[in-house]
C-alpha cells in the first residue's frame, strides 16, 4: 500500500470507531509494511480502540447487573388474586 492507501486504511480505522451504528465491512491488512510516518496514527488508534473496549465491558457489566436486578421480580401468576384499593 502506498501512503495514500494507508491514510485511506486509517482514515476507514478511524471512522468506524466514531460511528459506532456504522456496519463495519470486512477488510483486509494491508500487505505491505506501514510506513513510518503513519506509527503515532496507529498508536493513538490503539488507544481510542481500547478505551472503546472498556466502555462496552462497562455497559456490558451494567446491563448484566440489570438483567440480574429483573430476573428478581416474580413471574404474575395467573390464579393470584388481584385487589383493587377503592376506598383510598
Amino acid at each position: 500500500m502506498s501512503g495514500t492507501e494507508w491514510a485511506a486504511f486509517f482514515d476507514r480505522l478511524e471512522r468506524e470507531l466514531d460511528d459506532a451504528e456504522l456496519i463495519a465491512e470486512p477488510w483486509h491488512p494491508p500487505t505491505t509494511p506501514m510506513p513510518a510516518e503513519f506509527a503515532d496514527r496507529a498508536r493513538a488508534l490503539l488507544l481510542r480502540q481500547q478505551d472503546r473496549i472498556a466502555d462496552i465491558r462497562r455497559q456490558q457489566d451494567a446491563v448484566a447487573h440489570q438483567l440480574v436486578t429483573l430476573r428478581r421480580v416474580p413471574d404474575a401468576r395467573a390464579d393470584a388474586s388481584a385487589y383493587l384499593d377503592v376506598v383510598g
